[in-house]
């Protein structure tokens, strides 16, 4: 008995190592020893013993995984698509999708990119498809929620720019069902699908996102590669993953095995519950994947199966952090918590009530703004029409403003620009690492950073090549000239803020506040 006792001792230690916190009780007979949970949530999400692992588990979940295939018309000679970032790959997170039978891989937030060529080319020996008949442009993942109903979710980018998507239930079904799609949202890049179909569908429960612990197990089940229903395990690795494609929440993060084909695929706990949707990964390294938290997704549901888009308040600002440097060249105290508005939609909401650049937010409703992303994430909350009591700080004074929220645009971009050539004008800034051109920007004139030293204070505020220069130190600037006059009054000092306008890794547009230090 004395052994056995130990034994079990050593056996709980090993469990609670394992991140997995369950009752087990060890059984010996004889030589052979037997190893089972006693906790009841353990027992009936882990499997009853340890030699079956996850296997209990997985038979439970994985008929509410279903296998996405989506096809579309050509209108591209196939071969021309590549996925959009430097030599056609993204530098940091890769969309799950490979080429499929000669298909295309469709770029971030549903954008493509194609190498130059007559796209309106219907001329023979082309490699156009048959008019008329829809070939695979990709492969996906997706999860049953309503079995009466038969709702599927999946991501947004699974299904942009399908016309027919069809699903397949288990391996052995040859026929595939096709599917409707009746609600989209680019914004959290989700997708609900519906189908019909006479034979009984099991749904696999939502579970609770914000409740889930880093170390805890999950498992990622999906069509990676187009090898359906493939089952991968790991722990959630992290929570609150920042991405710059993902404005309206965090990832989670985890090292459960996913692939290109994961996407759309359900991220579940060891109760069966789906905590996320696996949405992400970053091709730099491996073990590290993303998956889109549940408890945002089920605040979008109710409108995507009712509406088929989702409704968001919308301020028509884009807004940048304020840091320690950008709060002493405002001359406010570097106490302060807000974020300071990089730039103001014209006609918008924000610019109506009268905010304008370099104002400092603070609060909305009472609610303290610590940071950019918490910006839109509250003001998305708001419903349409109402007013919002917006706290900001101008010019080192506290203002109250009241703000009608407007509806915020599907992939709202605040800037298009179009098409931007340079002239022989430029200059250098040597103090801070930098150097300009002239170009007529939307038929203006604007100055363009074209060069910035590596290691230097330009550098190291994030001032980019191709950045567009509005002003400096609040001082607005149309040419090299105007820069050079500016930038002489203003670098008395050891710094200078300049206000920029730049492409994040989706080609959408923003404007954001850089402090270059000497």
């Amino acid at each position: 008995m004395k052994t056995i006792l130990k034994k079990t001792v050593s056996v709980v230690s090993f469990i609670t190592l394992l991140g997995i916190g369950a009752e087990v009780a060890v059984h010996e007979t004889g030589s052979f020893k037997k190893i089972e949970f006693t906790n009841s949530a353990y027992a009936q999400g882990a499997g009853q013993n340890l030699e079956r692992g996850f296997a209990d588990l997985v038979k439970k979940v994985i008929p509410g995984v279903v296998n996405i295939s989506t096809y579309a018309r050509p209108k591209l000679p196939q071969g021309y698509y590549h996925y959009g970032g430097p030599n056609g790959q993204n530098e940091l997170f890769q969309r799950f999708f490979e080429e499929f039978f000669g298909g295309r891989m469709p770029t971030p937030r549903g954008k493509r990119q194609v190498e130059p060529h007559d796209d309106e080319d219907d001329s023979e020996g082309s490699a156009q498809a048959p008019k008329g008949k829809a070939v695979p442009i990709a492969l996906g993942t997706g999860f049953i929620i309503d079995a009466n109903e038969g709702l599927i979710l999946t991501n947004n980018h699974v299904v942009q720019g399908a016309e027919e998507v069809k699903i397949q239930f288990r391996e052995e079904e040859t026929d595939l069902v096709p599917a409707e799609i009746i609600g989209r949202d680019p914004e959290i890049d989700v997708a609900l699908l519906k189908v019909k179909v006479k034979t009984k569908l099991t749904a696999i429960p939502l579970g609770d996102s914000d409740a889930i612990d880093v170390g805890e197990y999950v498992l990622a089940i999906g069509n990676p590669l187009g090898y359906g229903h493939t089952v991968s395990h790991g722990i959630l690795s992290a929570k609150g993953r920042r991405n710059p494609e993902f404005r309206m929440g965090r990832y989670l993060q985890t090292d459960a095995s996913i692939n290109p084909g994961n996407s759309g695929g359900p991220l579940i706990n060891v109760r069966g519950e789906v905590i996320g949707i696996n949405n992400a990964i970053d091709a730099r390294g491996q073990g590290i994947g993303f998956a889109i938290p549940i408890n945002l997704v089920k605040g979008v549901l109710a409108q995507l199966k009712t509406r088929g888009t989702v409704s968001r308040g919308f301020l028509g600002v884009s807004a940048t952090d304020l840091t320690p440097d950008i709060a002493e060249q405002l001359n406010i105290s570097s106490k302060l918590k807000g974020v300071i508005v990089s730039n103001v939609q014209p006609g918008g909401a924000a610019a109506t009530a009268g905010i304008k650049p370099y104002d400092v937010i603070t609060a909305i409703n009472g609610l303290a703004i610590a940071d950019a992303e918490q910006l839109t994430v509250t003001v998305s909350s708001i419903p349409i029409g109402q007013s919002a009591k917006m706290d900001i700080v101008r010019s080192g004074k506290p203002k109250v403003l009241l703000v009608k929220i407007a509806e915020r645009p599907v992939e709202a971009g605040l800037l298009p620009r179009k098409g931007k050539s340079h002239s022989a004008h430029s200059a250098s800034f040597d103090d801070f690492g930098f150097a300009v051109v002239d170009a007529e920007l939307d038929g203006k004139n604007g100055v363009v950073v074209s060069e910035v030293a590596e290691g230097s204070p330009a550098a190291n505020s994030g001032l980019n090549r191709g950045d567009i220069i509005l002003d400096v130190s609040a001082k607005d600037v149309a040419s090299v000239a105007d820069l050079d006059k500016v930038m002489k009054t203003a670098t008395k000092g050891p710094s200078v803020m300049i206000r920029v306008r730049r492409e994040d890794q989706a080609g959408n547009e923003f404007v954001s506040v850089a402090v270059l230090t000497k």
